[in-house]
This record gives structure tokens, C-alpha cells and sequence, in this order.
């Protein structure tokens, strides 16, 4: 009877640790947002998943029009340009292509067909009031100086690195 016992507990204890190991080493999607001049620091992060938005939003500073760039998170945890939405046209703007651009009420939106992108590069200053959510979702960007570069993408860390990050504040490498 103490044998059985002793082989129960040791099975439950092997299972517990195979579940946890699992968690530990599981990949999870992160939308992040990192500062490239200073060392890739992360400065935000969200959980996404396929079929999730970004929306990065801002004035334009020489037209001053709104524009909205948004975006989506494909399959296989990639980020797509899915349109791009802006008040008027000018300097500096998205091109509108004829075949692919309407109008929605005040918007001028430009399809972008969900073409794959390597990540975002922005130059972020207050003065364009510069605004990034995910599923409608604000990202936070008090604690980015201005001027500063970002770097948007998804990444993949491992749950025990996204907890690390989550309660402790402590930023995984960019590999």
C-alpha cells in the first residue's frame, strides 16, 4: 500500500512539473514597443493574438490632418498593414492610389491589402499627439521622452519572460 502510494505522489509530482515546465517554456504574442537609441529598451508591451488591431494614430506636422495607420496581427504573429485612414493629402502623406482608396464620411482611407511588415519605425514627439492602442486598447507613452525613435513589433517571449515583464517590470532581449 505504501508503494502505491509513493508511485501516486511521484506521477502527480512528475505531472505537476511537466505542466509547469510547459507554461514556463510556452511562447507567448506580444505587441511591443521598444526605444532602438537606447539600446532597444522595452517600453510597453500588450498580449495580442491573430486577428487583433493596432491603431497608431497622430497629427501630421506639416499638414496638421489627422492619420490613422492600423494594422492587424496575422497567423503566424506578424503584423499587416491593413489601411491607412487620414483627414486631407498633402506633403509627406500616404500616396492614394486610385484603385485602392475611398472615402468614409471626414476619412480618406487608403487600402493597404494586409501587406506584411518587418515592424514599425516612428519618431515620437508630443506635438503630433501620438496615440497607440491594440483592440482598442491605449498603450501608454508617458514614460517615452520626446523625441525619441520606436520600434513596434510582435514578439514572441516565453510566459515566464512576459510575467517577469508584467509584475516586475523587467524587460526581455531583443533577440
Amino acid at each position: 500500500m505504501e508503494k502505491v502510494k509513493s508511485k501516486i505522489i511521484g506521477i502527480g509530482v512528475l505531472i505537476i512539473l511537466s505542466v509547469l515546465s510547459v507554461l514556463i517554456f510556452m511562447p507567448v504574442s506580444a505587441l511591443t514597443v521598444r526605444l532602438p537609441r537606447e539600446d532597444h529598451r522595452l517600453v510597453g508591451a500588450a498580449r495580442v493574438s491573430p486577428g487583433d488591431t493596432l491603431d497608431l494614430s497622430y497629427r501630421h506636422s506639416v499638414e496638421r490632418t489627422r492619420v490613422v495607420g492600423r494594422f492587424t496581427i496575422g497567423p503566424d504573429q506578424t503584423l499587416l498593414a491593413t489601411e491607412t485612414r487620414m483627414t486631407s493629402v498633402g506633403t509627406g502623406l500616404p500616396n492614394c492610389e486610385p484603385d485602392r482608396t475611398h472615402r468614409e464620411g471626414e476619412w480618406i482611407i487608403v487600402d493597404e491589402g494586409n501587406q506584411e511588415i518587418p515592424g514599425i519605425r516612428f519618431y515620437y514627439t508630443t506635438v503630433n499627439q501620438t496615440r497607440l492602442s491594440v483592440s482598442g486598447q491605449p498603450l501608454n507613452f508617458d514614460t517615452i521622452r520626446n523625441g525619441n525613435l520606436l520600434l513596434i513589433d510582435v514578439e514572441n517571449p516565453r510566459l515566464i519572460q512576459w510575467s517577469r515583464w508584467l509584475f516586475a517590470g523587467k524587460m526581455w532581449s531583443l533577440r
